[in-house]
């Protein structure tokens, strides 16, 4: 019985000394307090246009929430071609709890600057635009202000001025794939170049690209099946601001399409837009209507359903889009026209957009859609599809209209609070399926 007793005060000492040590280690590995400002933050980045990830390690005295209902203020980012690259605009709506009336605040950057160069200066002005409201809090001690170099210019512009490309941006990609089976195979390449230059008062642009896939296909009774597309083009454009609500432009473009039986196509046009908003607020709204009239001329493939190898069509069009970006959620609608000059009858109409509604917090729906009357598919040609074509979709049909739609529910649930980032593994695919 003696031994019994020394046993269990001998398992009950190592026990304490096991849990003493977990709780020293515990209290050893924990982050010493930080400082913390209370302030709930909804980070609303539009496209993509800024790093959470990286916002929320650099800003952990901010609790940034999943839901916009949650915060007390709501930060829209959004972004947008400038001069010489992209600018980022924030803007910043409160609750109740504060009596800031909502404001914006912007960043630039040039093409040439790296991803941790861009995100670095969104972070800035974010830190900036929350100063007015960190000011209430706990954190108000913490805060001082310090001003760089003051410049009479923007930074960027500055930087265009000295730019001995004078402020033009060019791009290049060439790449090919290969992808092989027992019974199919795929060879893909491509190669494209673009440049531009974008300023208050122009916008001025040309590419060139090239695109051909082949396909082989091995079918059960020993034939081949090859099924090869070809797209080229070669396009430049310039549009001028004639004011902060109107803009004209005029643009030549070239190309070929294998898709729709066209050899070569080439088109000169002119266009002119109105915006109901000025173009300095488009990040969070705008209303434009525009017209333009172009002359195509066409040399096919093969004969037309017109009997033609080749032609010259005068066309022109009008076009209205809606674009609004608000706490609530996104909107956007546009409708385009097209007809043919010297034949009415030829003519196409389209309607597309979506809108995305946070309907309560956590829970958002999302419709799109869009839908056209076709009617002017003068390039098709004269002879009957052939099922390879149909089930390959190797070449454009004959149709009337196209639709499409879709609609998306989206909730989330749990704790409102999202300032804690951990990607580990968040890329490493090992929960996937072997044959994923």
């Amino acid at each position: 019985m003696q031994v019994f007793f020394v046993d269990v005060l001998s398992s009950l000492r190592c026990l304490l000394w096991r849990l003493t040590s977990f709780f020293l280690l515990f209290f050893t590995l924990s982050p010493p307090s930080m400082a913390h400002a209370n302030l709930a933050v909804f980070l609303d980045c539009k496209k993509g246009s800024c790093d959470r990830d990286f916002i929320k390690r650099e800003l952990p005295f901010i609790d940034f929430v999943r839901d916009r209902k949650d915060s007390q203020v709501h930060v829209i980012v959004t972004r947008q071609r400038t001069a010489g690259g992209r600018q980022h605009e924030l803007i910043f709506y409160d609750s109740e709890d504060f009596q800031n009336s909502a404001y914006q605040l912007r960043s630039a950057s040039l093409k040439t600057d790296t991803k941790d160069q861009i995100r670095r200066g969104v972070l800035a002005k974010l830190q900036l635009g929350l100063t007015p409201y960190l000011l209430q809090t706990d954190l108000a001690d913490s805060l001082s202000v310090s001003f760089e170099q003051i410049d009479r210019q923007n930074p960027a512009e500055a930087r265009i001025e000295r730019d001995p490309w004078n402020g033009w941006v060019f791009r290049s990609e060439v790449g090919a794939k290969m992808e092989e089976e027992d019974s199919r195979e795929e060879e893909e390449h491509w190669g494209d170049f673009s440049g531009s230059r974008i300023t208050d008062d122009w916008r001025l642009g040309f590419g060139m690209g090239h695109r051909k896939k082949t396909r082989t296909f091995l079918l059960d009774d020993g034939s081949t099946l090859i099924d090869e597309t070809l797209n080229q083009y070669l396009s430049s454009q310039i549009i001028k601001s004639l004011s902060p609500t109107w803009s004209i432009g005029a643009a030549i473009s070239s190309g070929q399409s294998s898709f729709n039986n066209i050899d070569r196509g080439n088109r000169l046009a002119i266009a002119t837009e109105y915006n109901l908003f000025p173009y300095s607020l488009s990040a969070e709204k705008a209303l434009t209507f525009g017209y333009y009239l172009g002359v195509n001329q066409f040399k096919y493939d093969e004969l037309t359903i017109f009997g033609l190898k080749e032609e010259t069509k005068a066309n022109h069009g009008a076009f209205a889009d809606f674009d609004f970006d608000q706490p609530w959620g996104n909107l956007s609608i546009g409708l385009y026209s097209a007809m043919m000059l010297d034949d009415p009858s030829l003519y196409r109409v389209t309607l597309d957009g979506y809108v995305r509604y946070r309907l309560a917090r956590g829970l958002s729906v999302r419709l799109w859609g869009e839908s056209a009357l076709v009617k002017d598919q003068i390039y098709l040609a004269n002879i009957s599809a052939s099922t390879s074509d149909i089930l390959l979709g190797s070449s454009a049909l004959d149709t009337d209209s196209k639709t499409k739609i879709g609609l998306s529910l989206e909730y989330t649930f749990g704790s409102a609070f999202s300032s804690i980032v951990n990607n580990r593994l968040q890329d490493s695919g090992f929960a996937r399926f072997p044959f994923d």
